[in-house]
């Protein structure tokens, strides 16, 4: 076999810096993206996106537990489409309430090299109070950064 065929072949191996990008807000900006992209290396990047419901003591009852799943499916699509824009490979899945719950499901499929948690930056994470990033980073043996979304430009009024 000659150099340059070992070089080629060994460059086709390089394997894929795998992130799980976990969204408690919908992730537009193309900051969510730029960050994603840093955290490769310089190498592909495979990303699965979670959007976990929204639990809480009301989400006993269906129609509440439906529209935190709809939130969800809305953060999840809106993630996917950014990142797909900005030509990431990327995948989802909506999980569970429990942020800590979602992500320990989803590493079992998933064995992510890196943590990605999007944060809202206009109204209180729901994630912040219950201090879900320190308990996220006690929890796995993985790099975790919190992303917080940039600010929506205001609109004024005409």
């Amino acid at each position: 076999m000659s150099a340059a065929a070992t070089v080629t072949r060994s460059r086709s191996r390089v394997a894929s810096r795998r992130v799980l990008v976990v969204v408690d807000d919908a992730c537009t900006a193309p900051e969510v993206c730029a960050t994603v992209r840093t955290h490769a290396d310089g190498r592909p990047i495979d990303a699965l996106v979670l959007a976990p419901a929204h639990g809480t003591a009301a989400t006993q009852w269906y129609v509440h537990e439906d529209a935190a799943r709809a939130d969800a499916t809305h953060r999840l699509r809106t993630c996917l489409a950014c990142l797909t824009h900005d030509g990431i490979r990327v995948t989802g899945d909506l999980g569970d309430p429990d942020p800590i719950q979602a992500i320990a499901d989803a590493l079992y499929t998933f064995p992510a090299d890196e943590i990605l948690l999007v944060t809202a930056p206009q109204r209180p994470s729901r994630w912040l109070r219950p201090n879900v990033i320190d308990r996220a980073r006690q929890a796995f043996r993985r790099p975790i950064t919190h992303v917080v979304m940039p600010a929506a430009p205001e609109r004024r009024a005409s």
